[in-house]
């Protein structure tokens, strides 16, 4: 049995590279380790040597099958061909292969062995050519004439004029055909006939339709069929389901762990893996690369982006931990047996299995989160617009097709849910932001009338928050009746005035607030969320009133105020009566 610790020394070596591709320079096996490289992996080191200008390290041993993913993942963007970045790499494998004193005729079978037409359909573009009789010199006078704006180039056969446009791009082109020509002729004049004879739209079509082949041998499946792994799986069904040497994936020969995988804040996922044998770890390993690539293709991402493949590994390895949470709820079992019982599941589900199981909380999350979208007035102008942090961005998160949940200690960001505990704070999360909403517009609350959201002059800019800290300070106004209070209305300059120099005591909110909140919440069933509208929306309050500023004349300058409704927020309402759509 290999610990945690222990994982597969190849995957170690690769994760190792994956993190510093610059670690190869310290390597004297090269020719061995290079093309044992799984090809994202592949992709991923030679992305990170190509800044470094250190190609030399991987290219000139690389497979035939790592330079077509590495077109593949790098050299197109969505479905057409980015014809400068698809020559940037043949620039660089033809000169790799040059400067490693490669012995002619070894270019020639790499090309052969890859795709060649995905070679003809890179250079293509801007590329004429014009087939010559070696023995017509006014044929080629004639040639080179009609090219005369361009940059020519006579192949070294005689037999073809070359031209393309005369900057960077079209020298690319030429660079790659005189480096085909060096190390064989016949491959070169192919080459250039495949060029003088090509269809691009049909030749782009075929290109594409066979890398999608390849891609779904590496996960990135059509969109409509990845987008099964969004359909939940319970987990009394989930229990049953017996094992099967049909669920287990065989892996690549070479092929290890991706980067830091599991990686070491995946917890229960990785002391399962970890009890593993060897050989079954290599195939659990493949089987989640698979699986970060489908969750790609499930949310549209570019195959090869490296940050989408870094935000799906994160969030397949927190939604299989969830899926492994959730096999054992209300199983009871005693701690020796866990590890092997999820195992087991394993073996019978295959980790794609595991993280339907975990979606089914997920899909009840955003479920949830999409009613209350639709339904609990706290959207305008996008998915949770009109609630404060956190909820605002809890809301958005949630909606997703994989539901994430806001990074509470950071200004932005979302990370994945990955456990049991997350989905207890996403679930409380949605219930404070439907009981802000409850507390903003509900009689037994602040009884804000819902047509003031469409009267502020910038209706992406407002929250509920705004509304709550507005009428509650106008309840603490003198003079101000329950009765006049509820009526909304904007705070002016006399009002805040007044609020921080009667409701600020040494630079705190007066207590009356907070329990006029509290009354509140108890009053609209929901008293348990007190305290986080204290923390967050009447926190807000008592920063704005210890802010504000003030002209010579000692009157607040209601353009610096925030986090109330003023008449400045409103003034093309108060001016014409038109509210916001």
């Amino acid at each position: 049995m290999t610990s945690p610790a222990e994982l597969s020394r190849a995957g170690q070596d690769i994760a190792s590279v994956q993190r510093d591709p610059l670690a190869l320079e310290q390597r004297d096996d090269l020719p061995e380790f290079v093309p044992r490289l799984p090809p994202t992996a592949f992709v991923q080191i030679a992305r990170g040597l190509r800044d470094e200008d250190r190609l030399d390290l991987v290219l000139p041993y690389a497979s035939p099958e790592q330079l077509t993913a590495l077109l593949d993942l790098d050299g197109w963007s969505r479905d057409r061909l980015a014809v400068e970045k698809a020559r940037g790499w043949l620039v660089a494998i033809v000169d790799a292969y040059v400067s490693s004193s490669k012995r002619r005729g070894q270019l020639r079978n790499m090309i052969e062995d890859m795709d060649p037409e995905m070679w003809t359909m890179a250079l293509l573009p801007g590329t004429a050519v014009y087939e010559l009789d070696p023995e017509d010199v006014e044929q080629r006078e004639q040639a080179l004439a009609a090219v005369d704006a361009l940059f020519p180039y006579e192949t070294p056969d005689g037999g073809f004029i070359v031209a393309v446009p005369d900057n960077e791009l079209g020298h690319m082109a030429i660079h790659v055909l005189e480096r085909v020509y060096a190390d064989d002729l016949q491959l070169g004049r192919d080459l250039t006939l495949s060029l003088r004879g090509a269809l691009p739209a049909q030749l782009e079509e075929d290109l594409l339709r066979w890398r999608s082949g390849r891609l779904a041998d590496l996960g990135f499946v059509e969109w409509e069929e990845a987008m099964k792994l969004f359909r939940p799986l319970d987990a009394k069904s989930a229990r049953e389901v017996a094992a099967s040497p049909a669920a287990t994936i065989a892996p690549r020969e070479g092929e290890a762990l991706p980067v830091a995988f599991p990686s070491p804040s995946a917890g229960l996922l990785r002391r399962v893996l970890g009890g593993l044998p060897a050989g079954e770890q290599g195939v659990r390993a493949r089987e989640f690369t698979l699986l970060v690539n489908e969750l790609m293709s499930a949310q549209r991402s570019e195959p090869g982006d490296p940050k989408a493949q870094e935000r799906a590994f994160h969030q397949a390895e927190a939604t299989v931990g969830l899926g492994l949470e959730v096999l054992l709820v209300g199983l009871g079992l005693p701690p020796a047996e866990v590890d092997p019982f999820l195992a087991g599941r394993i073996a019978a589900l295959g980790l794609r299995g595991v993280f339907r199981v975990g979606y089914g909380p997920l899909a009840t999350l955003r479920k949830t989160a999409l009613a209350l979208h639709r339904e609990g007035r706290v959207s305008l102008t996008k998915i949770g617009s009109l609630l404060d942090r956190p909820w605002g961005p809890a809301l958005e998160g949630l909606s997703r097709w994989l539901p994430e949940l806001p990074i509470e200690s950071a200004g932005s960001g979302w990370r994945p849910i990955g456990g049991l505990r997350d989905v207890a704070r996403a679930t409380e999360l949605l219930a404070q932001a439907g009981a802000l909403a409850a507390l903003t517009f509900d009689p037994r609350g602040y009884a804000v009338d819902p047509q003031w959201v469409s009267r502020v002059d910038e209706p992406d800019r407002l929250t509920l928050g705004d509304l709550v800290r507005t009428s509650a300070l106008r309840r603490q106004l003198p003079g101000m009746s329950e009765e006049t209070a509820a009526a909304f209305a904007p705070v002016d300059a006399d009002d805040l005035a007044w609020a921080a120099d009667h409701l600020l005591v040494n630079g705190r909110l007066a207590p009356a607030l907070a329990a006029d909140l509290r009354k509140r919440c108890l009053a609209i069933g929901a008293p348990q969320h007190a305290e986080a509208f204290v923390s967050a929306v009447l926190l807000r309050l008592e920063i704005e009133l210890g802010a504000l500023e003030r002209d010579e004349d000692g009157k607040v300058d209601l353009r610096r105020a925030g986090g109330v409704i003023t008449p400045q927020r409103i003034g093309v309402w108060l001016k014409t009566g038109l509210s916001a759509t």
